[in-house]
């Protein structure tokens, strides 16, 4: 017997069923989610996973009125009453959005994120926002609210280290702290806690989610990340909030004039949960045909992966990836799953990694090709991010703190006392400064600043050639890897022999690095098991052509479909009846 109603895994269809059928109502929803957000969450308790670290003090009056509304037969939309969460870089109004960083932890957001907004509009009820580090600047770190841990193992992260940021969002849907939660995504810190938790996870091609009132890290990455624990649930989401949105403002790829891309509503299908196939038989003929490139490098069957000893462009960029037994035996796992249903898979390489980080002798790296100047790169991290957060908080408003000139740099990113140094070489970390670049290099616009078109091209024609006109030659379906290499262990940030574990490439970041984001190339990031070594889940990665969205989410359905692959996390059991 469960306290309250049992929210434990459930999926949204069935909280929507049962709130339609007067066996629930969204005050005990709510209630019971922040029932299990007390007994696993809270500082003191046997877990205090402390993923939730700014709760919505509207919540329960938001859950009333929709009660209030179902009893008129007046609901919004599909997700009325049903309680989610929120990153801590996601504007809602009247809440701060520190974004982890102390110096912003009294920042009142004026108005929503365009998500938030959706939600809010649909009667969706916010429960609070997730831990993260400052400015989603890394993965693992401390911010002003520490940090959120594992519900699966105290052992080991619940996110990679150097990008996963969205640490909070991912243990708190993991641990049904919400029925699904809001993340962002730079790098890969919507990926990376996705596969550490067993969920689900969409990284859209550019502008089809609106970030209009998201805290930018890097404008031209920068992407709403939704995390489910079904791919019925990620698609019920979708259809939520992926709409058009007139206001370009915050929204770089949508803002900029030069480079057009299509409307959300031009690429979005009429119904997302129709993508999803309906049984096994369904999914079977969802694959059935399709050609699908597994990277070796990331199986441990690229033996020029990480030869090149002037290769990478920072950190662990370039070098060689060595894919944990039981990852590779989870893959082997799914490569039978994806072949009985009539998938092709092909091993590979992977120029649009190889060419940007010079994995191997005679590889170009992003800085060498040619089609993006060093000195864009260089203008991309410093004054366009600085213009970006400048921009952020101007447009939100708050009478206190509406310019990045005015915030005290040193608070920006403080580093923790006994907190080994990070392993970002070559990736020149510059964010003390941006209250300077603000001062000393102004820009009216993004029309104002000279490197920013050519800049833009050359990211998409990067992607066309290393990625697109490739997959075109080989005939690929899509692309499929498992998303992390391993997992970090927990004490790395104090520990110089874990930090060597968990600073290894395809540990630090997942599985691609940099690349998705840079080049804009959408992924969907579902369960693929659970290591039978370390207990710790893993996460298979789709990915595609820009804007073939709906077949790596219709393949993502579909593979899901194939077998049972989420495990529960042990730490959070369902609650005894009090």
């Amino acid at each position: 017997m469960t306290r309250g109603f049992d929210v434990v895994e459930t999926c949204i269809a069935d909280l929507r069923a049962a709130l339609e059928k007067g066996e629930t109502t969204s005050v005990e929803l709510l209630d019971a989610y922040l029932a299990r957000i007390d007994a696993y969450d809270r500082p003191g308790t046997a877990t205090a996973l402390n993923a939730m670290v700014v709760m919505n003090p509207r919540a329960r009056a938001e859950a009333e009125a929709s009660d209030a509304r179902r009893a008129r037969g007046e609901t919004l939309g599909p997700l009325d009453g049903i309680p989610y969460t929120a990153k801590d870089s996601y504007l809602a109004e009247g809440l701060t959005a520190a974004s982890g960083s102390p110096a912003f932890e009294h920042l009142v957001a004026q108005r929503d994120a365009f998500a938030i907004e959706r939600l809010r509009a649909g009667g969706a009820v916010l429960i609070g926002l997730t831990n993260m580090p400052p400015m989603a600047n890394g993965g693992m770190q401390r911010g002003v609210y520490g940090r959120a841990e594992s519900p699966y193992s105290a052992e080991w992260l619940t996110s990679a280290y150097g990008s996963g940021s969205s640490n909070g969002s991912g243990t708190a849907t993991a641990a049904s702290f919400g029925a699904f939660g809001l993340g962002e995504e730079t790098w890969s810190s919507g990926r990376a806690p996705a596969s550490n938790n067993a969920l689900c996870a969409y990284t859209p091609s550019r502008g089809v989610i609106s970030v209009r009132g998201n805290w930018p890290l890097v404008p031209t990455m920068d992407v709403v990340v939704p995390h489910t624990r079904t791919m019925a649930d990620l698609l019920e989401l979708l259809d939520v909030i992926v709409a058009d949105d007139s206001d370009t403002r915050g929204d770089l790829w949508r803002a900029q004039p030069w480079v057009q891309l299509p409307s959300a509503s031009q690429v979005r299908p009429d119904s997302y949960p129709a993508l999803a196939p309906a049984d096994a038989g369904a999914a079977s003929e969802a694959l059935a045909g399709k050609r699908v490139g597994v990277p070796r490098m990331y199986i441990n069957a690229d033996p020029e992966a990480g030869t090149n000893p002037d290769g990478g462009i920072g950190g662990q960029t370039g070098q060689r990836v060595v894919t944990r037994p039981s990852v590779i035996a989870l893959w082997e796992a799914a490569r039978r799953d994806l072949e009985a249903a009539g998938a092709e898979v092909v091993e590979v390489d992977f120029p649009v990694v190889s060419n940007y980080e010079s994995d191997r002798p005679g590889a170009p790296s992003l800085f060498t090709r040619g089609l993006v100047s060093r000195a864009y790169l260089t203008f991309e991290i410093e004054d366009l991010s600085a213009w970006a957060w400048d921009d952020f908080l101007r447009a939100n408003g708050d009478p206190a703190l509406s310019s990045l000139a005015d915030v005290d740099a040193t608070r920006i990113w403080p580093k923790q006392e006994g907190e080994l140094p990070d392993r970002y070489e070559g990736f020149d970390d510059t964010i003390g400064d941006y209250p300077r670049f603000v001062r000393e290099r102004p820009y009216a616009s993004l029309a104002d600043m000279p490197l920013l078109e050519q800049g833009l091209r050359g990211l998409e024609e990067t992607r066309r050639v290393d990625l697109e006109l490739w997959m075109d030659d080989l005939g690929l379906d899509a692309v499929v890897f498992p998303a992390v290499a391993d997992v970090g262990p927990a004490d790395m940030d104090v520990n110089e022999a874990s930090a060597d574990l968990g600073w290894r490439n395809g540990v630090w970041v997942a599985n691609g690095n940099l690349v998705p984001r840079h080049l804009g190339i959408p992924t969907v990031t579902v369960p693929m098991g659970t290591m039978t070594d370390t207990g710790m889940p893993v996460g298979l990665t789709f990915a595609g052509r820009a804007y073939e969205d709906n077949t790596l989410l219709s393949l993502a359905a579909a593979f899901e479909k194939t077998g049972n692959r989420r495990t529960t996390p042990s730490r959070t059991p369902r609650l005894a009846a009090q």
